[in-house]
């Protein structure tokens, strides 16, 4: 009776998980109702793409990935993909096919880019050439050499700044603003931003060299952003010359001069031209030091009166009777 009730549970469990195995393959698989068209699209890079991957428009589910096989074109390999998707849309010579992916760690699907609604069957494009498709790409190849970074950031993080690269990337315009300001969230984990920045830079040129879409003006973009990068790692040690003479220099000098008695606030050309001016008043004394040496009398001998520079005065005949024959010698006022 134990081993009848054992056997039970066993078959109950087994049943179980059958039936979540198949929930489990139905909803990855998850097939499309609607009628569907059969495509096969060639992309020169198909990574991360896999059988029953999702085909979507505009981010809605609209077909499924059926085969992925590798072959041999114009000396060239390439991953042609069948695909089915519903007849609501058609490919035609306007439409773009890119492999895209929805986490950084997510499968990839393939994104339909401008499919026609209303469209006639002979305008459909069955076998889709790779002119008319981007490929796959490894998205790790961003994050080479930012190791250090990428421990500091959470994933949701990083998943939002990849994709706002690869938005860019793949063609969409409004992707430069968000982009943009990933990097300017990335740099606030590190110390050094000029390095983190030069290798994000050359990170970014290299997968923007796989893709379409703006990946041509991106690149432009890049040089545009390396320039003052690059000037700016060239003359690091200025920055700390900057440091060492800027305000920890020139306060103490400033200082300095005040106490000397350049005081704040007093006009410098006000000072310079007083001392212009008595330096003028000095030159002109200095030309009349010949007219007053020439004016001055030779020095007198010793124990003899001084001479009168006026001349002497002619005293009356009483005075020396008075002085009584003595030297004394009266000079004109």
């Amino acid at each position: 009776m134990k081993s009848f009730g054992s056997i039970w549970k066993i078959a109950l469990s087994l049943v179980v998980a059958a039936a979540m195995f198949t929930l489990v393959i139905n909803i990855v698989r998850m097939p499309v109702a609607a009628e569907t068209h059969s495509y096969t699209a060639e992309f020169t890079d198909a990574s991360g793409l896999h059988q029953d991957a999702d085909v979507r428009v505009r981010g809605v589910r609209v077909g499924k990935v059926s085969t992925i096989e590798l072959k041999r074109e114009n000396d060239q390999s390439v991953a042609a993909v069948g695909f089915t998707l519903d007849k609501r849309y058609g490919i035609v010579a306007g439409s773009r096919l890119a492999v895209k992916y929805q986490a950084l760690t997510g499968v990839r699907y393939v994104d339909v880019e401008n499919p026609a609604e209303a469209y006639a069957s002979k305008n459909l494009i069955v076998n889709i050439p790779t002119s008319m498709t981007q490929p796959s790409f490894d998205v790790t190849v961003l994050f080479n050499g930012l190791q250090p970074v990428l421990a500091t950031l959470k994933p949701e993080e990083l998943n939002t700044f990849t994709a706002n690269a690869v938005t860019y990337l793949s063609g969409d315009g409004s992707g430069l603003g968000p982009m943009l300001d990933s990097i300017h969230k990335l740099t606030d984990f590190v110390s050094n931003r000029q390095d983190m920045i030069s290798t994000l830079m050359h990170n970014l040129a290299d997968v923007a060299a796989t893709l379409g879409g703006k990946s041509k003006s991106l690149i432009q973009i890049l040089e545009w952003l390396n320039l003052p990068v690059d000037a700016a790692l060239s003359v690091l040690d200025e920055f700390r010359k900057s440091s060492l003479f800027g305000p920890e220099f020139t306060a103490p000098v400033v200082r300095l001069l005040n106490n000397v008695g350049f005081k704040w606030g007093n006009s410098l050309d006000g000072g310079l031209d007083k001392a212009f001016t008595n330096i003028d008043r000095a030159v002109e004394a200095f030309k009349l030091v010949p007219v007053m040496w020439d004016n001055l009398p030779p020095p007198s001998q010793s124990g003899q009166p001084r001479p009168c520079s006026k001349g002497h005065a002619q005293l009356p005949g009483d005075m020396d009777v008075l002085l009584n024959g003595q030297r004394v010698v009266i000079c004109n006022r």
